[in-house]
């Protein structure tokens, strides 16, 4: 059968589709041009030899997921400019000796994911353009040197994960070229010296997840440009003398997760710029001269041992040494157990170790290039005087969570180049008072998570100051901090300050913009120090004990962004209580105990544009003539969520005629209020998302949402609506998110939400609902998201389209949550388990053809009269994604009802012309018939009453059958 009429095709992909055979003459048309042909997760049994035959021009032939068993001999034959063959996850366990003739450009095979467990000797014969081999994944036990003799251009060979023992006898002598080979994951128990003898260019190999036991000497000696050597996860227990010796190009050496408890003599040797790993082991010895010329090596990992004491002969002389040394995870107590005079070394990290003390000298050289220290999670309870005097390039240093208990001494000394750092999470109680401020270049110091009391001199270069989870009680005014500095960050929560800021305890931070005091048990705004701050942006005061706010209780902050005041348990809120704050955008008054707060608590607030009452106990937030958010000229979202609310007062949003208002969002929900009246009309003009949703709503009044025109978001969800009428939305047209789930709805205006065309999310989930909306099926099937789960559905024929629709999309596991609670037949099935034939309707509705079963094919109706022919000429196009595989055409006489005339046709025809077809009325139905030849049902829509006006007398025989093939078949169907 012919499928391809004379296209351009360069590449074709089956994917999923049950082919299981594939005919001769099928790729006829496009023999000239295809180049890429792939079968993915097709069943095939065999390789269809005669229908690739004609493909001269294939390039790439990929088959994944067949069931081959074997490569038959001359499978390929014909396919002359084939260059990649990938044969994966077929089930192959034999490959006959000639079942590559043929085929003399290949260049990559792969076989991988089949059960392969021997390569017959002369498959590869003649295949000197193989670049690349991928057996991986197969059940080979041993590699013999007769495999891969024939390919002595491969340079990539992947042989892992397979259950290789044995590495025979220099398996890879004849090819020489090799750049890439994988053994990882085999049963390989040791390493021959001659193995790999003959691979002089290989530049990567991989050796990973094996049983090795050891290393032999000078194994990788003939491995002249070696580039990496992953012998990770096996069973090594020391790396021997001249192991790893002279390989220049060496970059990578991984000898993790491995059981190494020795490192021998001479086991590195003459190395450069390599990252060396050796974590994951059981590290305990390094003998002397370990490490003997390793210049620069770029990383060496020596963490998760049990490395106590590293000899400094271990790396004997200038020319050993590394650029990062991690040391983590191991049981070091003394950091002067630990080697440091590598003049290179830029980072050491020994961190999670038992490290108790840093010595005085520690460091027995200059270090001009290390910039990172991390000693974190260990037991430092002492550190040297001046122990960093010598370190002229330090960044960062990382001491946190230890147990320091005081900072006294010089030390830090006068380092220049310090920008962090971290000494939280320790138990210091005192620090001396100039310990940082000799620190000219700090930006960052964390001392959060202690014992401290008294402040210190912080240098004047500092950005950052992290206190927080201390004991400070109090701030000295006027010597605490010094005249010139550049603090923009202060964290003092969870201290114990109380009430004892006063005037001038934050004097001569003219800089500073974020303050955090949180849990101090502050009772009154401390106004007198914050008057000091005039560029502070940001005041968190949450977790404290402000019952009350007074006139003017901050003081003047001219610039002051954001202050936070939420759970205070604070009851009282004066007039003009935030007076002074012109530039306050955001105040958050939430968790507390506010039941009242007058008019004029926010007067002079006019750039507010956020404010948070949520949790509280407000009913009334105006006095019948004006509201509280009237001073509150640019404000833009008020939440008044948690309040004890029970109705939308006039004057409870602002709205002035001459004041252009723009409140943008509004959330009340967790109130009270049963009924939505045209009040809420008032001062929500713009609001663009309202949220009600967890009140006692039971009524919404007509055109209430319907005249909030800006609204783009609406959540009316977990109230208690039983219907929603026509006129309740209006006709809003920016409408985009609509959440009604969890009401007892019955019915809403169905047609008002899909005539939106903006519309991208309705929720109508856990309510009543018995019927899915016929007007929901055409914005569902175009993307508008309908959550309808937890209703008591009847699924009847008006959701055959919704049904049908979800066979053609890739996402309809999203319907799962559509359960059907009538019939009872359907009773508890989700709706994509059910087929389009099982949702039937009892009433009139059967005859109508939108509720009809989606037909295999429709006719293609051309013309302003397409059913009154000259003759009778059908065309049709198929509609469904099932197993067509031809048609049936038959034709009736509609005066007699007797068949006229039956014919089957192929899959690749779309049209039918029957000339000598008599006057007369006629009904043509053209069922279909699947690939094994069984007729499929016939639904309405597949027949259809043609006229036929005149009949053309022909010498032909009777009845002439002439297909004309008018479009090409789509690759999905």
């Amino acid at each position: 059968m012919q499928f391809y009429i004379k296209e351009n095709y360069n590449s074709l992909n089956k994917r999923d589709t049950p082919i299981v055979e594939v005919e001769e003459g099928v790729f006829e048309g496009v023999e000239g041009t295809l180049k890429e042909l792939r079968f993915i997760r097709a069943p095939l049994s065999v390789i269809p030899k005669p229908a690739l035959q004609s493909l001269k021009q294939l390039e790439e032939l990929e088959i994944v997921g067949a069931n081959l068993t074997r490569l038959e001999n001359n499978a390929l034959v014909g396919l002359g400019k084939l260059e990649i063959l990938r044969l994966k996850h077929c089930n192959i366990r034999n490959l006959q000796s000639k079942g590559l003739q043929g085929v003399p450009r290949l260049k990559k095979i792969d076989f991988s994911y089949n059960q392969l467990k021997n390569i017959p000797n002369g498959i590869f014969r003649g295949k000197r353009s193989v670049k690349l081999l991928d057996l991986s994944y197969n059940n080979f036990t041993k590699l013999d040197n007769k495999y891969f003799s024939d390919l002595n251009q491969m340079t990539w060979c992947n042989m892992s994960h397979n259950q290789i023992t044995n590495l025979g006898r220099n398996p890879f002598a004849r090819n020489s070229v090799m750049g890439w080979l994988s053994l990882s994951h085999n049963l390989i128990t040791k390493l021959e010296t001659g193995t790999m003898r003959s691979m002089r260019f290989l530049r990567r190999l991989f050796l990973s997840d094996n049983l090795i036991e050891k290393i032999p000497r000078g194994i990788f000696s003939t491995m002249g440009r070696i580039g990496t050597i992953d012998l990770a996860r096996n069973k090594l227990t020391q790396v021997e003398a001249r192991g790893f010796e002279d390989l220049q190009y060496l970059e990578v050496v991984d000898l993790s997760s491995n059981q190494i408890h020795t490192i021998k003599t001479f086991a590195f040797l003459d190395l450069f710029l390599v990252a060396i790993n050796i974590s994951h082991n059981q590290i305990h010895t390094f003998e002397e001269e370990s490490f003997v010329n390793t210049i620069n090596i770029t990383s060496l990992d020596l963490s998760y041992n049990n490395i106590s004491k590293i000899p400094k002969e271990a790396f004997p002389g200038e020319r050993s040494y590394m650029t990062e040394f991690l040391l983590m995870y191991n049981n070091i107590s003394d950091l002067s157990h630990i080697p440091l005079h590598f003049p290179g070394i830029k980072l050491l990290n020994i961190s999670h170790n038992r490290l108790e003390v840093i010595p005085r000298r520690v460091f027995p050289i200059k270090l001009y290039e290390l910039h990172t220290i991390d000693a974190s999670h260990n037991r430092l309870h002492t550190i040297g005087r001046s122990v960093f005097g010598g370190l002229f390039s330090i960044r960062h240093i990382d001491f946190s969570y230890n147990n320091m208990t005081e900072l006294v001494g010089s030390i830090f000394g006068t380092i220049h180049t310090l920008l962090d750092v971290n000494l939280s999470h320790n138990r210091i109680s005192k620090i001396s008072r100039g310990i940082f401020a000799s620190l000219a270049s700090l930006r960052y110091l964390y001392l959060g998570h202690n014992e401290i009391t008294d402040l210190f001199l912080i240098p004047q270069s500092l950005n950052y100051l992290h206190l927080q989870n201390n004991n400070i009680s109090y701030i000295r005014p006027g010597s605490t901090w010094p005249q010139m500095n550049a603090l923009l960050y202060m964290d003092l929560d969870h201290n114990n300050l109380g009430d004892s800021l006063e005037g001038g305890s934050l004097q001569y931070l003219n800089s500073l913009r974020n303050l955090g005091l949180r849990n101090n048990s502050i009772t009154v705004p401390p106004w007198q120090a914050l008057g000091d701050l005039q560029t502070l942006q940001y005041l968190y005061l949450d977790h404290n004990k402000i019952q009350n706010l007074t006139r003017g209780a901050f003081g003047r902050l001219p610039v002051v962004f954001e202050i936070t005041l939420a759970h205070n348990g604070m009851t009282n809120i004066s007039k003009q209580s935030f007076e002074g704050l012109l530039q306050l955008l955001k105040l958050n008054l939430s968790h507390n105990v506010l039941y009242h707060i007058p008019n004029e608590a926010f007067r002079g607030c006019v750039s507010m544009q956020s404010i948070d009452l949520s949790h509280n106990y407000l009913n009334k937030v105006d006095n019948g003539t004006h509201g509280l958010f009237d001073d509150l000229r640019s404000i833009r979202h008020i939440n008044i969520s948690h309040n004890n609310f029970g109705t939308v007062s006039k004057k409870m949003f602002p709205y002035h005629k001459w004041i252009p208002y723009n409140v943008q969002s509004v959330d009340l929900s967790y109130n009270r209020m049963p009924v939505l009246h045209k009040n809420l009309l008032i001062g929500l003009q713009k609001v663009r998302k309202l949220n009600i949703s967890h009140n006692i709503l039971n009524e919404i009044r007509p055109s209430v949402m319907g005249n909030l025109t800006q609204l783009e978001v609406l959540d009316l969800s977990y109230n208690e609506l039983e219907a929603l009428g026509n006129t309740v939305f209006g006709q809003g047209r920016k409408l985009k998110e609509v959440y009604l789930q969890h009401n007892q709805l019955i019915s809403v205006p169905a047609h008002v939400f899909m005539t939106n065309p903006n519309l991208t999310y309705l929720d109508l989930s856990n309510n009543n609902f018995h019927y899915y909306y016929e007007s929901f099926v055409q914005r569902a099937t175009n993307g508008t998201t309908i959550k309808f789960a937890n209703n008591p559905l009847e699924c009847d024929c008006s959701l055959r389209r919704v049904r049908a629709w979800l066979d053609t999309w890739l996402g309809s596991e999203t319907w799962d949550d559509l359960v059907c609670a009538k019939p009872l037949h359907l009773a508890n099935r989700t709706l994509p388990t059910i087929a389009e034939e099982e949702l039937r309707c009892s009433d009139d509705r059967r005859a109508r053809e939108k509720y009809q079963v989606n037909p295999d094919l429709r006719f293609r109706l051309v013309g302003e009269k397409p059913s009154d022919l000259v003759h009778l000429d059908v065309s049709w196009y198929v509609t469904t994604r099932e197993d067509v595989g031809g048609f049936r055409v038959t034709v009736f006489n509609s005066t007699s009802g007797k068949e006229v005339t039956r014919n089957n046709v192929t899959y690749d025809a779309r049209r039918m012309t029957l000339n000598q077809v008599p006057r007369g009325r006629y009904r043509v139905c053209i069922g279909t018939t699947d690939s094994r030849d069984t007729i499929r049902p016939l639904q309405p829509a597949q027949c259809h009453q043609f006229s036929v006006s005149r009949a053309c007398i022909l010498t032909t025989p009777f009845l002439t059958l002439i297909i004309t093939l008018t479009i090409t078949i789509a690759l999905s169907l």
